[in-house]
């Protein structure tokens, strides 16, 4: 699993990381390592249910950081595994060694769109937010498409209060990945905010039709209850 990583066959990490947890349900540095295959290889569902089984115990988080700090020092000029070392710093809140550890990952490969993103999501944890938006607007620069960053970006603009760049961003999101849930919910909360009813719902209605029984999907029937039921007692 190890060396299909290092060479960013993602398809061959996620095989053979499923076949070790079959033996090993609990192996928390296989599913962290499965997480960010699953994420290279833009199934990010799977990527947070993995990565959530992985950091669901404090106590695991050494082994992690062990494991993946020993690959970065095995294959230094390799940029994958000190992408996956800034990961595994930001999961425990070690900003200085995240940002070093991506930065390493960007001097071995300038053009490491997912890299950027990880300085970027380091940044704005400590709440650089000028920066986190530098580096994110850099992953974008690398890679236009890149739906992640988009998703991200917008994240930002909408904690610093820029509703119509956040807007722009979630959008764009969605033109990337149409049948990504978490964008419809923020622009169904933003447009809700700037009292725009029908974009609203139309984004909240979205969800329901990806994701019925999701918790999202419940939120998003919630949302709409909630404001026919204003609605109603303005009429």
């Amino acid at each position: 699993m190890e060396g299909a990583f290092l060479e960013g066959k993602w398809g061959e990490v996620i095989t053979l990381g499923e076949k070790r947890l079959e033996g090993e349900p609990d192996n928390a540095v296989v599913r962290f390592v499965l997480g960010m295959a699953y994420y290279m290889k833009g199934e990010y569902e799977l990527q947070e249910q993995q990565r959530s089984l992985a950091l669901e115990n404090e106590e695991s988080m050494d082994p992690i950081i062990a494991w993946c700090k020993d690959l970065a020092q095995q294959f230094p000029d390799n940029y994958y595994a000190h992408l996956l070392l800034g990961s595994a710093y930001r999961a425990k809140d070690e900003v200085d060694k995240a940002v070093e550890s991506y930065r390493r990952a960007i001097e071995i490969n300038p053009n490491f769109a997912d890299a950027y993103l990880g300085l970027g999501v380091t940044y704005l944890s400590n709440e650089q937010v000028d920066e986190a938006i530098h580096y994110i607007k850099k992953a974008i620069e690398i890679n236009p498409m890149h739906m992640p960053a988009h998703f991200n970006l917008g994240f930002i603009y909408e904690y610093n209060g820029q509703i119509d760049e956040a807007i722009a961003s979630y959008e764009k999101t969605i033109e990337i990945n149409p049948r990504f849930t978490g964008a419809y919910i923020k622009l169904g909360d933003l447009y809700l905010e700037k009292g725009d009813r029908d974009k609203a719902v139309k984004a909240y209605k979205k969800v329901i039709e990806l994701e019925p029984d999701s918790e999202l999907g419940i939120y998003a029937e919630d949302a709409i209850e909630d404001m026919e039921d204003i609605e109603g007692i303005k009429e």
